[in-house]
């Protein structure tokens, strides 16, 4: 999901009970989001399975029951059940993603209690799931088309019946959209039709209105509701829930909820951080309803999960990107306060006597280190799985329950609210030298943890037994950090590339990266469930319906947020921008790394991108192939005075090719990565734009590794003239903060709330230039790229393994596998794989255990 916590993983028992008040110090998010949940609090122990990355619940009708649908990225999806009486989940059923079982989103409960039904997703089913007391078990499967999602079970003219929103059209390369609603009879467990919605805009939620005449299916990439006649089985209307003078009012709707006394449905629209009231009379928009924080200000709210008093007066909106429930007046149409949460908040449900709301979280309150890690060095674990330690798969969600607060009491917690979320913007004045800033290059590397490069610095807070590539193949790094800034505390936003390549150019990732990726990371077999489409796709991969209101003519993908990206924010404002194979497709037919990044003609980056400068691909070699393009453009710019205003250059190399036979080995590939970067700094230092440019320096996830400190603690650099020699900035920050700095150094608003409140990097920025210039360092493995760059033999570690891996795209390797790969071609094929430190672990036996595990994983 997205935001993690940087504190110490909380450790928890296999089932566990979270008084809010007994957290001795709430954790806060890499962007400093405190998150501190009202009420209490229900999760399970990293160290067992299931309720990983929970997007849906149901609440059983008697409010006792609460079944999760778990998607997260581990091994084992799951439908989860929770005893709220008893405060404990007592049973779950796992969906092994090996086998091609999964769960995704959709929750709903017979009128007994005693039938669930969860969705499939990319399995292609619904599960019928038995309660019998406090165990859940798997009773059936009904077939319902492609990739079911949302669920709504209800009494209509017909009888009982399950609606089903299919996500999709078919499972393959390009995610078809879906278009379709299936009809279940639950008594037969048949499939009684399959409704057309028309237009194929991928429905996710479907909700039957209070009388079970209609039911209403939000179209997730059509600002629009499809209306459904229950007894007439078909599709009758289409509600546009934007007007045209305003396409950005409903963006992305995803849940759908009933009032059970009014004749109302009410969307939540994730992208747009609003909710429609939908007049089920007249099957038209009542009113939208602004649910921020701050009103009119940037979005990133990400209101996604709905719920409704019995009494039909209060709609409770679940913020996930604001951790808390805003609390709507239904008659006043109006935001009356918020109630705050753990973290991600996805689904919400207020129990029958009106007096408590139940809250999914995707996350607890707690991340940390990750445990027993595939490469941190102590030997004291065993018996963990090795989903616990991975970043993308390793935090669980919670249940919390929280009694509805009275007037006095919701002020209060509105006032915690707006404090947690550091409403007020903690910028640190801009340097006065800084105004003389004309230019940032913005560079983009991939998945490294601060400890496995910049670990063994003296300044830093670092773990040098940690540290893998040292200056023998890392010269650079070392000198850069030393020379113009060691950012100690410097937090990526997200877990893996594919949120991560949204997060380091959106300074957010929406509802629908959010929901999706866990489901392409996840070790499913060959081929997945879900296509990657977080970066740049095809037109094909497009929706007419996605356009930026500010510019109509751009078509975006789904992934994409309402106002875009940062080359969006760029156009917009009038600033020249150009990318060197951010958000490009690797063109890999061609025979040579020239002429490979190509871009969607239907984007801003179009005519704005080096076609010659290759996208991601690890048969072309950073300093080789990359950097002298980007030095031929550079040269050119400097003799014509016309270097855009930002660049946004990516560098991937660092990610390696793992220990693949006749590949070159890990510590090449970084030396590789680090000569570009280190002739890059040469050649911006040695030229015209010295005085006026910024180089800002990151990683866009952290998951090939782990860190002492936190899982998400990533590199950072800031290069400047104007950066102070030697210092040391421990200060928080996160990916979003160096957007934030790049934009106002551009004279560019925040695109989202995050980039709006995050610190900027102003520490370490003198006030006078220093215009001595940088002299790369060659480092002492020969870079992948260059001849004798050292290779991976057929006898290298885990060879065989990493021969049927897929390098071709990034992060479509069994990534904890890879590290170990890694670590062992790097410190020795008999280097044990490490463990954390952590003085709570849970489960630990012997070292001898857990290296059968890692290694047990890896093949």
């Amino acid at each position: 999901m997205r935001r993690r916590s940087t504190m110490a993983a909380l450790a928890l028992a296999a089932l566990v009970l979270l008084p809010a008040a007994a957290l001795a110090a709430a954790p806060v998010t890499p962007a400093g989001w405190r998150v501190d949940p009202a009420g209490t609090e229900i999760s399970v122990s990293q160290a067992v399975a299931g309720f990983q990355g929970p997007m849906g619940a149901a609440l059983s009708p008697d409010g006792r029951w609460l079944i999760g649908a778990s998607s997260g990225a581990a091994r084992y999806e799951s439908a989860d059940l929770f005893d709220l009486a008893a405060h404990q989940r007592t049973s779950y059923v796992g969906y092994d993603a090996r086998l091609g079982q999964a769960a995704f989103y959709g929750a709903a409960w017979s009128q007994d209690g005693k039938t669930a039904y969860v969705s499939g997703g990319g399995q292609n089913v619904v599960h019928v799931l038995s309660r019998s007391g406090r165990e859940l078990s798997e009773t059936g499967t009904i077939a319902a088309s492609t990739f079911p999602a949302g669920l709504a079970l209800g009494r209509t003219p017909r009888g009982e019946r399950l609606f089903v929103a299919n996500n999709l059209s078919a499972l393959g390369a390009a995610n078809p959209p879906g278009h379709q609603v299936t009809v279940i009879d639950p008594a037969t467990q048949q499939v009684e039709t399959t409704i057309d919605l028309g237009a194929a805009l991928e429905p996710l939620g479907v909700a039957l209105d209070r009388t079970g005449a209609q039911a209403y299916v939000t179209n997730w990439m059509g600002r629009s509701v499809s209306v459904i006649d229950t007894a007439a089985e078909a599709k009758i209307a289409d509600i546009e829930l934007s007007p045209a003078t305003n396409p950005d009012k409903a963006d992305h709707p995803s849940a759908v909820v009933a009032n059970p006394v009014r004749d109302e449905v009410y969307t939540a629209n994730a992208n747009s951080d609003t909710v429609s009231v939908i007049d089920t009379t007249t099957d038209s928009v009542a009113a939208t309803v602004d649910v921020t924080l701050v009103p009119s200000g940037p979005k990133g709210s990400n209101p996604i999960g709905l719920g409704v008093s019995p009494d039909g007066h209060a709609l409770y909106v679940a913020l996930a990107g604001e951790n808390a429930i805003a609390v709507v007046d239904v008659d006043a149409r109006e935001v009356i306060g918020f109630i705050p949460t753990a973290w991600y908040p996805t689904a919400v449900s207020v129990t029958p006597d009106g007096r408590r709301l139940v809250v999914t979280n995707a996350n607890a309150s707690g991340a940390g280190p990750n445990p027993c890690g595939g490469l941190t060095p102590l030997t004291t674990c065993g018996g963990v799985d090795p989903d616990t330690q991975y970043s993308g798969s390793m935090i669980k969600g919670s249940v919390q329950i929280v009694h509805i607060p009275r007037a006095a009491r919701l002020r209060s917690m509105t006032r915690q609210v707006l404090r947690n979320n550091q409403i007020r913007a903690r910028r640190r004045h801009m340097p006065r030298a800084a105004r003389a800033i004309r230019h940032v290059i913005y560079v983009i590397r991939e998945n490294r943890t601060y400890d496995q490069v910049l670990g063994d610095l003296p300044k830093g807070d670092g773990d040098p037994s940690l540290t893998l590539f040292k200056d023998d193949s890392a010269p650079n790094a070392h000198a850069l950090a030393e020379r113009f800034a060691i950012f100690d505390n410097f937090y990526a936003d997200a877990e893996v590339s594919a949120d991560g390549h949204n997060w380091i150019t959106q300074a957010n990732a929406t509802d629908y990266v959010d929901k999706t990726w866990p489901i392409n990371y996840s070790p499913r077999p060959r081929g997945g469930q879900r296509a990657y489409d977080f970066e740049d796709v095809p037109f094909a991969q497009q929706f007419a319906t996605e356009f930026l209101p500010q510019d109509p003519a751009v078509i975006r993908a789904a992934a994409a947020q309402t106002v875009g990206y940062l080359w969006d924010n760029a156009w917009a404002q009038g600033k020249t921008y150009r990318s060197y194979g951010e958000y490009t497709r690797f063109l890999g037919f061609l025979p040579t790394c020239q002429k490979t990044g190509h871009t969607s003609d239907t984007t801003h980056l179009h005519g704005h991108t080096d076609e010659s400068y290759p996208g991601y691909s690890l048969r072309c070699s950073d300093h080789v192939d990359r950097f002298p393009e980007w030095e031929r453009e550079f040269r050119q710019f400097e003799a014509d005075g016309q270097l855009p205003a930002l660049s946004i250059v990516r560098l991937p190399n660092d990610h390696t090719d793992g220990t693949r036979p006749g590949s070159a080995t890990p510590e090449a590939y970084v030396a590789d990565n680090d000569l570009a970067l280190g002739k890059m700094v040469e050649t911006l230092s040695r030229s015209r734009y010295w005085r006026d440019t910024v180089m800002l320096v990151t990683e866009d996830d952290a998951q090939n590794g782990p860190d002492h400190v936190d899982a998400h603690r990533t590199i950072a650099l800031m290069i400047s003239a104007y950066n102070r020699r030697g210092g040391v900035d421990s200060t928080h920050y996160d990916t979003a903060s160096m957007i934030a700095t790049a934009e106002d150094l551009l004279g560019l608003p925040p695109m989202t709330i995050v980039d709006q409140r995050v610190q900027r990097m102003w520490r370490l920025f003198g006030h006078h230039p220093d215009l001595r210039p940088y002299r790369a360092r060659q480092p002492e493995v020969t870079p992948f790229g260059d001849p004798g760059a050292p290779t991976n033999p057929d006898s290298a570690p885990m060879a065989h393994q990493s021969a049927s891996w897929d390098l071709t795209r990034e992060d479509a390797t069994p990534e904890i596998a890879l590290n170990q790969a890694i670590w062992k071609s790097v410190r020795g094929r008999q280097s044990r794989m490490p463990h954390p430190r952590h003085e709570h672990i849970i489960g630990i036996r012997s070292t001898d255990e857990a290296d059968e595990l890692h290694e047990r994983a890896a093949r």
